[in-house]
């Protein structure tokens, strides 16, 4: 079984906020767990964030455009 995280989780691994990765899920469309009302996301998306920012100028794109609103 997958381990699951809770979006506070990926935010403080990735050092971002809980509303980048919030954009980050929507913009990359990453697949999510919801349990009842809350939002678990897998360890896959996780790496995959990790595998795209580190191989993509996408995420710089992605980062830019949320900063941007």
């Amino acid at each position: 079984m997958e381990k699951l995280f809770t979006k506070q989780q990926v935010a403080d691994h990735l050092q971002v906020s809980v509303r980048t990765v919030d954009r980050l899920r929507v913009d990359m469309d990453l697949p999510v767990y919801h349990i009842g009302n809350r939002v678990r996301i897998p360890q896959s998306s996780v790496d995959m964030i990790l595998e795209k920012s580190l191989s993509s100028e996408k995420l710089v794109k992605i980062v830019n455009k949320i900063l941007e609103v």
